[in-house]
């Protein structure tokens, strides 16, 4: 392929893995870089994946090259990304998967869930008598339930997904416990550094990114735009759970949490056990 041309930039996230907070850093930055920014959830319905996600992206990639020989940036904040071996074959791609702690994930739903507004959780379902999901949620009284009732459903698919996510000799795994503890912006700066971005445009990165950090200067839209979406960013708030539930989580996931790298409860110093609802 030409020298000139710049291969294509791919951001996969989870739920409650930091894709808000992804998806208005990359927008910054493909804003300031004149780079096209594609965002492959258009036109789904909350955990509904489009079926012609393939096609949709060759036609925004044909779209993207037809303008600028400079790199698009594509997000998918469900890290269904499709194949691919094309891209990689005429132009080139790199990505990130941003992975988080599954036990972390799972609080951070509960917390999410039970106050946010978004409309595919208060849409009725037949499969739960006619109620929501959010109303399902809020039946039960314990924290632990709650928690159970996220690994049933949608959240339990979102930790099988991340753990098995396929990297197509593409991605870099970025934790999310570095991103959010990187205040002085040094694993972002190698983000941006595997991901091709030259010195002018690492700067253009570099101040995206703190702007839209709860460390960083973040703008009212930005505080806006993640509004109930963060209660607590700091990592590892799971060992502030009762012993019970750590051990509910990881007899249902310690495969996935072993995948993803993280340790075992056993493996640390015991939980406090402070957060029981």
């Amino acid at each position: 392929m030409p020298p000139s041309v710049r291969p294509h930039i791919f951001i996969a996230t989870h739920h409650k893995s930091g894709t808000v907070w992804m998806l208005s850093t990359f927008r910054r930055i493909a804003k300031a870089n004149n780079f096209a920014f594609i965002h492959l959830n258009t036109g789904e319905f909350g955990w509904e994946i489009r079926p012609d996600k393939l096609e949709y992206f060759e036609e925004q990639r044909v779209i993207a090259e037809s303008q600028s020989d400079l790199p698009a940036i594509f997000v998918d904040f469900h890290s269904a990304i499709p194949d691919l071996t094309s891209c990689k074959a005429t132009r080139g791609a790199r990505g990130i998967h941003v992975i988080r702690d599954p036990r972390d994930m799972l609080l951070s739903a509960v917390r999410y869930h039970l106050v946010s507004d978004e409309s595919w959780l208060h849409k009725p379902d037949p499969q739960w008598g006619g109620r929501t999901y959010a109303e399902c949620l809020r039946s039960f009284d314990s924290l632990e339930d709650q928690i159970r009732w996220e690994m049933d459903h949608y959240m339990g698919k979102t930790i099988r997904t991340m753990a098995n996510f396929p990297s197509q000799g593409v991605f870099k795994t970025v934790r999310y416990e570095d991103l959010i503890s990187d205040t002085e912006m040094i694993r972002f700066k190698e983000v941006l550094e595997y991901l091709e971005l030259d010195e002018e445009e690492n700067r253009y990165g570099l101040d995206a990114f703190w702007k839209t950090s709860i460390f960083g200067d973040r703008f009212e839209h930005d505080r806006h735009t993640t509004k109930d979406h963060i209660f607590n960013s700091r990592p590892r708030q799971w060992t502030q759970l009762s012993t019970r539930t750590i051990d509910l989580i990881e007899q249902r996931f310690g495969k996935e949490i072993a995948q993803l790298g993280y340790e075992s409860s056993h493996n640390q110093a015991q939980p406090s056990g402070q957060i029981t609802h």
